[in-house]
């Protein structure tokens, strides 16, 4: 699983009041951008953030800045990376896109 790769866990999460939230952790401070990003993304979000990249990697013309999920921010770079926030740690668009498949499946399962 990509998420292994990059050192992310997903687990859900009960808050006091019972509620549960689905939650992206890192052991590795290089990708907790990404974690953040992920745990931001709710199903629509996320679902949304797939398509676009399935575009950029049919090559289809998309806006380099995707957009941001409650503050987060994705863009998506003309060199087959993706960028979260401003931080210079790219990751492959690819890469990315696998871990929001799994993020998906792992809050709608």
């Amino acid at each position: 699983m990509m998420r292994e790769q990059y050192g992310i866990s997903f687990e859900k999460v009960r808050s006091k009041s019972g509620l549960v939230f689905p939650y992206a952790s890192e052991n590795n401070i290089n990708n907790a951008e990404i974690a953040h990003h992920i745990t931001c993304s709710d199903e629509s979000a996320t679902e949304m953030q797939i398509l676009e990249l399935q575009k950029a990697l049919a090559g289809e013309k998309i806006q380099a800045a995707w957009g941001e999920v409650m503050g987060s921010t994705l863009d998506i770079q003309s060199d087959g990376t993706v960028q979260i926030n401003y931080t210079n740690r790219r990751i492959p668009i690819q890469d990315f896109k696998e871990l929001l498949e799994e993020w998906l499946h792992f809050i709608t399962t």
